[in-house]
């Protein structure tokens, strides 16, 4: 029974007419969702500037009365306004500083001085006198009387009070007993209008004495208005309350203070709750639940709108400690944004559903010929290549379909063809590639064969010198010269890379396997013409022989890479034939790779320094660092057996960046304890120094251990300097620009070119311990030593000699005008603790050595 099946209208439809209402769907929930983040965003960026705004100039507000006060203050001792009994001096200071200073100053609603005697002068702001200001006065001229005068002269009397002593008074009290400028209490003014204010207190003193206090009143309904100003508000609220939540001021209509006086005859202040404004009286519950803490928000829906609000603490140490309490609406983020987004939605479904029905349309028009189309690649999946579709449709990009369908199966059939050929030949050099020579060997009985392996040497060098189009083309030349030369039958392959695979069919015996060998090797001898270029290029070669089966070929490939592998380790232009003892080799060399790769992440490595001896001096002035690998189940393994294994891999990159990053924070913990001078020399293998980010790899090292540059030399071999020369001298001069010097490692033992030492930067040359082992016994050593010293004095270059094992060579050496030597005489390799730095002497008892001075390094290096 076959199972349920939709047709393909349905099929389209469907998921078509579902696809059309969740994007309606996402796209509101996207709208809404946007907007809200937008308005918390927009809040929090609003209020944050509304908070900081107020905060800055509530300050500039609040700090003005101080910076007055001060001045008048410093008038009055410098000048003795102060003149007991008689005050005319002083308030005539305060009238003309008022009026022309100070007027812009609407917040100081009165400035005054209440003297230690009890007397009082003040000048007020009073927009219903002539000059703008009147005086208020209690001297000896008043009787005992706090006059308040019409205007800001003692001429006419508007009020008197009896009984008034500014002493008593809360912005008074407590300046005279701290001695400090503060802020007073809210409080209502005595006087005949009873303002609402809080006063700005100074002590006034005059030599070394105080004599009285200034005031500046500042009006609550100054602070109202103050706030009210306030350019980023909006249609939104700002109102700042004390600790206790009364008010203190509000950007809204309405008093601060109800009808209701306290016990001292004040009149009481509104508290958040009693508010007139019902939106401050909706934010009184979130108030109580914010902490005091800076920046502390909340939001709330009042009458159908949301607001946000913010509350801020401000505090001035002189004796205020007030909430700053901003909210917003809405409405002042985004306007009609939402009924806009509404309405934009509403637009958007009614174009899907009409997108929708419009879409059905094109599917029914659109699904036979889709159909066809599907029918005929079914049977062209079935091999029928002939397959061909009328191209009969309304619609054009059906008409198109079916049309490239048609042109598809015309081509398909050739397509394949073409596809195999480039899986079975090289599109390079024509040869056959691997599965090109798998699919040739195809014979199923037994063939006497050779299959020869062969690998070009330093074929990267050639690339990196000479460019890979003129590798290309030196490949080309290698692969015609093995077609022209080699006698048939022989199946050539080229394998990847370098490698090329030749399959003799001819007798496997050992005679037959050497003479073939022989003769590929033969081809190598003369340079090969790539372009306009002659290029020389040696070859290494693995062989395996015997009767072959086709189905044997990959295990012979196999063997003969492994051969190939042991020729390149004997050096350039070798050839190895395969013998069953190589694959345990290859295999134990496997194991080794993955124990290295298990001791490098378990820290099994360690690093022994031999030290460098200055000859002349007898003293220690450098060390060589040199890795050593403790494993817990081979013991100590020597670095020639690892060494070359990490060499053949990638884990040669990581072992010398661990040597070089622990000897240089070893060396450089140490530093203070080592001989001055001390020189770290560390070897540095071919594969770190081609890295491209080796020299800013080394900079980091040395910025992260600390160690000075000037006291690390970098070891190179002969060989390294000269298959890359170009590339090489500049990442030399990049490293000796850090202030690394560069040492030429095994001297005598490469090429020993004049012409590239003298253009490759290098600051010292170690002399090959197998010249300095011989000496005494052999003049030619002795000679090419010598040789080696002079040259090195002409490229102005020290000299090291590695491998002295007896006091009579380094004597030797000494005689010979060498600067410095290392070998076993002088100290085996060991941890840095361990290391001797005693004055070793070429003269006298023959011990080698002085008692080991007392500032040897540190048991923790």
């Amino acid at each position: 029974m076959r199972a349920f099946q939709l047709s393909l209208r349905t099929a389209i439809a469907v998921p078509f007419a579902v696809l059309f209402a969740a994007t309606v769907a996402l796209q509101a929930v996207t709208q809404h969702r946007q907007i809200t983040d937008l308005i918390d965003q927009e809040s929090v960026r609003l209020l944050d500037a509304i908070t900081n705004t107020s905060r800055g100039r509530l300050a500039e507000f609040l700090e003005a009365p101080f910076l007055i006060q001060r001045s008048i203050g410093d008038a009055i001792a410098r000048h003795g306004l102060y003149q007991p009994g008689n005050l005319k001096p002083l308030y005539q200071h305060l009238q003309g500083i008022f009026s022309e200073l100070y007027t812009n100053h609407q917040q100081i609603s009165l400035l005054s001085f209440g003297s230690q005697t009890g007397e009082y002068a003040g000048i007020r702001r009073d927009a219903s006198a002539r000059s703008g200001f009147k005086l208020i006065l209690k001297d000896n001229s008043t009787r005992g009387l706090m006059n308040v005068y019409e205007d800001a002269t003692p001429a006419k009397v508007a009020a008197a009070f009896p009984h008034y002593d500014p002493r008593v008074r809360p912005w008074y009290a407590p300046v005279a007993q701290s001695g400090t400028a503060q802020w007073s209490p809210i409080y209502t003014t005595a006087g005949e209008r009873g303002d609402v204010t809080i006063s700005a207190a100074s002590p006034v003193v005059v030599k070394g004495q105080l004599v009285g206090v200034m005031e500046a009143d500042v009006r609550l309904d100054t602070l109202n208005r103050f706030l009210r100003e306030e350019p980023l508000r909006g249609q939104g609220q700002i109102f700042i309350t004390d600790a206790q939540g009364r008010i203190v001021a509000h950007s809204e209509p309405g008093a601060l203070v109800s009808d209701q006086q306290d016990a001292a005859g004040q009149r009481e202040r509104l508290t958040v709750a009693q508010s007139a404004s019902p939106q401050i009286r909706a934010a009184g519950p979130y108030l109580q639940q914010a902490p005091a803490a800076e920046g502390t928000g909340f939001r709330f829906t009042h009458v159908g709108e949301q607001y946000f609000g913010r509350v801020t603490r401000y505090a001035d140490p002189r004796g205020i400690d007030w909430r700053i309490v901003v909210l917003l609406p809405e409405s002042d983020l985004l306007g009609d944004s939402r009924s806009a987004n509404r309405q934009a939605l509403l637009a958007t479904a009614a174009i899907a559903v009409l997108g929708l029905i419009l879409g059905l349309w094109v599917i029914e028009r659109a699904a036979r010929p889709i159909l066809m189309t599907a029918e005929a690649a079914n049977r062209i999946a079935r091999g029928e290549w002939s397959t061909g579709i009328e191209k009969s449709s309304p619609l054009l990009e059906t008409t198109i379909l079916v049309h490239a369908f048609n042109q598809m199966a015309d081509r398909l059939q050739r397509s394949f063809n073409q596809m195999r050929e480039l899986l079975i030949y090289d599109s390079l050099t024509q040869l056959l590639t691997r599965r090109g020579l798998l699919e040739q060997a195809n014979w199923t009985e037994p063939q006497p064969a050779v299959l020869t392996l062969v690998g070009l040497d330093a074929f990267r060098a050639i690339n990196d010198n000479v460019g890979y189009g003129t590798g290309d083309r030196l490949l080309q030349a290698v692969s015609e010269r093995l077609r022209a030369r080699l006698p048939a039958p022989v199946l050539m392959a080229r394998l990847g890379g370098d490698e090329f695979a030749l399959l003799h069919l001819s007798s496997g015996d050992a005679a037959s396997q050497a003479q073939i060998a022989k003769t590929v090797l033969t081809l190598f001898t003369t340079p090969f013409s790539a372009g306009a270029d002659e290029v020389m290029v040696h070859a290494s070669v693995g062989v395996v022989g015997g009767h072959l089966r086709g189905d044997d070929l990959p295990e012979w490939l196999r063997n003969a890479s492994i051969a190939l592998g042991e020729a390149k380790r004997r050096g350039l232009n070798q050839c190895v034939v395969f013998e069953p003892s190589m694959a345990e080799q290859s295999k134990e060399r496997a194991r080794l790779a993955t124990e290295l790769r298990q001791a490098l992440e378990k820290n099994q490595f360690l690093v022994h320094y031999q030290p460098v001896i200055e000859l002349d001096t007898g003293r220690v002035s450098g060390a060589e660092a040199l890795l050593r690998w403790h494993s817990p189940t081979r013991g100590m393994v020597p670095p020639g057996v690892f060494i070359p294994v990490a060499e053949e891999s990638d884990l040669i990159l990581a072992l010398g960046d661990w040597v070089l990053r622990r000897a240089t924070q070893d060396i450089a913990q140490q530093l203070p304890h080592l001989p001055e001078g001390f020189d770290l020399h560390v070897n540095v293998s071919a594969r770190q120094l081609i890295q491209s980010d080796f020299p800013a790899a080394l900079q980091q090292v040395l910025a992260t251990s600390g160690l000075p540059p000037r006291h690390l030399t970098l070891e190179l071999t002969e060989s390294v300097l000269i298959e890359g020369d170009a590339v090489t001298g500049q990442r030399l001069a990049r490293i000796r620009a850090l202030g690394v010097k560069i040492a030429i490692d095994d001297f005598g033992t490469g090429y020993s070119s004049l012409a590239y030492l003298s253009r490759l930067p290098f600051d010292c040359v170690k002399i090959d311990q197998s010249f300095v082992r011989n000496l005494l016994d052999s003049p030619q050593n002795a000679a090419i030593v010598t040789a080696v010293l002079n040259m090195s004095q002409g490229f102005g270059v020290t000299v090291v000699a590695e491998g002295v094992e007896t006091q009579a060579a380094a004597q030797r050496l000494r005689e010979m005008g060498c600067a410095s030597a290392q070998g076993y005489w002088f100290g085996r390799p060991a941890l840095l603790q361990d290391m001797d730095l005693s004055v070793r002497l070429l003269d006298g008892d023959g011990t080698g050595s002085l008692p080991t001075p007392s500032s040897t390094p540190s048991t923790q290096a």
